[in-house]
C-alpha cells in the first residue's frame, strides 16, 4: 500500500511541475471602467482553460483562487495531494 501511496504523491508532483512551467494561463474578460472587469474569474474557469491548453481534466473544487475583479496577475493554486500544491499565474486583461 506504502508505493501506491507514494506513487500517487510523485504523480502529482510531476502535474504540479507541468502547471507551473506554462508561464501565465491568459484569461480574456469584457471589460469596464479602469482595469474594471465585468463579471468575476472562477474556479471553473481556470478548469476550462486547463482541459483547453493542457489537455488535463482537473476538478474545480482543488482549485483556490483569489477574489478577481480586475485586471492584472493572480496567483491561483491547485491542491493535487495533501502534501502538494501547485501555484499557478493567471493573467486577466480585457478585450
Amino acid at each position: 500500500m506504502i508505493p501506491c501511496i507514494m506513487q500517487v504523491k510523485e504523480e502529482a508532483q510531476q502535474l504540479a511541475l507541468i502547471f507551473e512551467t506554462v508561464g501565465a494561463f491568459k484569461v480574456k474578460r469584457k471589460g469596464g471602467k479602469g482595469k474594471q472587469i465585468f463579471g468575476t474569474v472562477t474556479a471553473q474557469d481556470l478548469v476550462d482553460i486547463i482541459k483547453a491548453q493542457l489537455q488535463r481534466d482537473v476538478d474545480k473544487r482543488i482549485v483556490s483562487l483569489p477574489e478577481i475583479r480586475e485586471t492584472g496577475e493572480y496567483i491561483a493554486e491547485l491542491k493535487l495531494h495533501p502534501d502538494v500544491t501547485a501555484r499557478v499565474r493567471l493573467n486577466i486583461f480585457a478585450n
